[in-house]
């Protein structure tokens, strides 16, 4: 009987440099391979795993969506997912999506971090044929995430489902969001999974901890290539976001977002136009001071290692 597979979870979250660790991942998949330790595609995951799994609790939850998957339905197609990531894989299997929790519009609209996440995990989690025995997270203060989130979120948004900026904060403030919560959450899906957590704003410090981590104990960072392409889908600079939502206050919705991609093109991210940061300085030090409290939780609690600089 061959052993039971090392499953490896790298869950994000969004804006958390995810697209860098998987781009990094991917191109070096090949040399991984032959190391024992097989990288899945992330779009490969979304499409065969992570989505399937969201239009099903979508379903449940009673939402009107055009595409639906049964039980059965998902069951099955998680499972041949499975069957090909296992076919010919070594011992130690990375899987990567940052929306396994859900996607940037859960937090944006409703000012929480993911809104389904209990039902969308759960049901994630069920899929797999085997436990999984580590999950890697990383999180980021609060007020830098809601922004690149809403970013995000301007990106797809139509006018139909727009929400102003200053709704977002509202429900931001309101709500109180905790990655801490999130993370128990996590854990209490991947039970048998030890959870490692860094903060974004440490990744450059600890980013060949974050792949050692990832790749395992046997692996040579050395052998590691960065990412060959640049981010084809670069983040909308503030001066952008900002000529989009004057946009969208005197033409509305309609005609602003379908402008977005020349007015990004227009505003190219660079120093000049700046991050996007609709926050007052006093929301910040709020919102810093619940991700400080949130990150004390975090490193207190003997259940999560908490990857920080300077540890040896």
């Amino acid at each position: 009987m061959s052993p039971k597979p090392h499953f490896i979870l790298h869950g994000g979250f969004h804006k958390t440099a995810s697209t860098h660790i998987q781009s990094t991942l991917n191109r070096n998949k090949k040399k991984l391979q032959r190391h024992g330790i097989t990288y899945v595609h992330h779009r490969d995951t979304r499409k065969k795993l992570t989505v399937p799994c969201q239009f099903h609790v979508y379903q449940q939850l009673g939402l009107n969506f055009e595409i639906k998957y049964s039980e059965e339905e998902l069951k099955e197609i998680s499972e041949k997912y499975f069957e090909e990531v296992l076919s010919g894989a070594g011992a130690r299997i990375i899987i990567s999506d940052e929306n396994m929790a859900g996607h940037c519009g859960h937090c944006v609209k409703r000012g929480l971090l993911y809104r389904w996440r209990n039902r969308l995990l759960r049901t994630f989690a069920q899929q797999f044929p085997f436990p999984v025995a580590e999950v890697h997270l990383a999180v980021r203060n609060y007020a830098d995430f809601f922004s690149a989130a809403y970013v995000e979120f301007l990106r797809s948004s139509t006018s139909q489902n727009f929400l102003d900026v200053s709704e977002m904060k509202i429900r931001v403030l309101e709500h109180m969001p905790s990655w801490y919560k999130l993370i128990l959450t996590v854990g209490e899906n991947f039970p048998e999974a030890r959870i490692n957590v860094w903060k974004y704003e440490d990744y450059r410090a600890l980013e060949k901890q974050v792949f050692a981590n990832l790749c395992g104990p046997d692996f040579d960072l050395e052998l590691l290539e960065p990412p060959a392409d640049k981010n084809r889908r670069p983040t909308a600079s503030g001066r952008a976001v900002e000529e989009v939502l004057k946009l969208i206050y005197r033409h509305g919705a309609d005609y602003a977002l379908s402008r977005r991609v020349e007015i990004q093109e227009q505003f190219p991210k660079s120093a000049e136009n700046g991050v996007f940061d609709p926050w007052t300085p006093s929301e910040r030090a709020h919102l810093t001071r619940m991700y400080e409290r949130d990150i004390d939780d975090i490193r207190a609690n003997p259940d999560i290692t908490l990857i920080e600089p300077g540890q040896v």
